[in-house]
């Protein structure tokens, strides 16, 4: 099915909360409490006990650092990783700075923490980002219902509510479009680009009310570069449909698009610089059928890229869609090395 060329095509498609901790340091009779708000992460801290307590302060977010207070018996340490990698020690409390992502900090007695996906203070739990090492990194739990705002453009139909989530109660909503579905709802992202390393990776749990069977090629995650190119994971028939633009190489996958239930689903756009370019798209851990190569592709095809330019989410057919269409995105976050999917619900 020839597909629309470039230049007639419009592309488709952690923040942090404040989280106080106030801890009595035995023996030091003084409150060491940590906060940090800054969109981009998420905020978590848990103190774990044993045989001598210490204390944990709450981990900074999107560039920023927060400091936990010092654990009785043992000095602060600190830990400069970007995007917040948690750190643990016996009886230390700890610094986690990061940009795009929080992390978790919390210190016990011989060693004990709690990790990224451990339980927040109070027995809540934490958030998706907590320890995700990316340039963006949301989990949709900390922001207001309604439109969102952040560093992205959105456009209407896209809401923030709590009708569906894969963690937390809330997630990023694509209102059902009724079929034959010819809206163009996106969510972009252009601030976060270029990436040093242009080797682009990204996660996503996605949820899609029903899979569309049409015949039509549509879009659901496309990023232009400086080739003058653009990459898409989108579907035909009722499975995956690979493609980039110009000129026009598709690759039919014979992996079927998911639809009704939560999918992680993951991908890498990787610009080396020549034409050994890699493209990977994966569903729950698994490569879709074709979906997967560096240099030539199953057709001996080399896919031409630039630098990324930008990451899109949305919707667009080339045709018309034989179903309403309406999905549902969680715990999104994507920067430049492996993200894995989040832990299982």
């Amino acid at each position: 099915m020839k597909r629309k060329p470039i230049s007639q095509v419009r592309s488709v498609m952690c923040l942090g909360s404040q989280l106080p901790v106030g801890l009595l340091l035995a023996g030091l009779g003084l409150a060491g409490c940590a906060s940090d708000a800054a969109s981009g992460g998420a905020t978590a801290g848990a103190p774990s006990s044993g045989a001598g307590a210490s204390a944990a302060g709450a981990p900074g977010t999107s560039g920023a650092s927060s400091t936990g207070g010092a654990g009785s018996g043992g000095a602060p340490s600190t830990a400069g990783n970007t995007n917040g990698g948690a750190q643990s020690g016996a009886g230390a409390a700890n610094v986690a700075g990061g940009s795009g992502g929080g992390s978790s900090g919390s210190v016990g007695a011989g060693g004990s923490s709690a990790g990224a996906a451990g339980a927040a203070v109070g027995g809540a739990p934490q958030s998706s980002c907590a320890g995700v090492n990316a340039k963006f990194c949301e989990d949709w739990d900390k922001l207001p219902t309604g439109k969102p705002t952040g560093e992205f453009s959105v456009s209407s139909g896209v809401v923030v509510d709590t009708t569906k989530a894969y963690s937390g109660t809330q997630s990023l909503h694509f209102t059902k479009l009724t079929k034959p579905a010819s809206g163009m709802p996106f969510l972009n992202f252009t601030k976060q680009f270029p990436l040093a390393s242009n080797d682009m990776h990204g996660r996503v749990m996605y949820f899609m009310a029903q899979t569309p069977k049409t015949g039509s090629h549509w879009n659901f995650i496309t990023s232009s570069n400086s080739g003058n190119t653009e990459w898409s994971i989108g579907g035909q028939g009722g499975v995956f449909e690979l493609v980039c633009d110009p000129p026009d190489h598709g690759l039919d996958s014979k992996t079927q698009w998911p639809g009704g239930k939560w999918v992680c689903m993951q991908w890498e756009f990787k610009y080396p610089g020549n034409d050994n370019t890699t493209f990977v798209t994966k569903v729950d851990g698994v490569s879709v059928d074709k979906g997967e190569f560096t240099g030539a592709n199953s057709q001996g095809e080399k896919w031409k890229a630039g630098t990324w330019g930008n990451l899109k989410f949305g919707w667009e057919v080339f045709g018309s869609s034989d179903v309403d269409v309406e999905f549902w995105l969680d715990d999104l976050a994507f920067g430049e090395q492996i993200i894995p999917c989040p832990t299982a619900k």
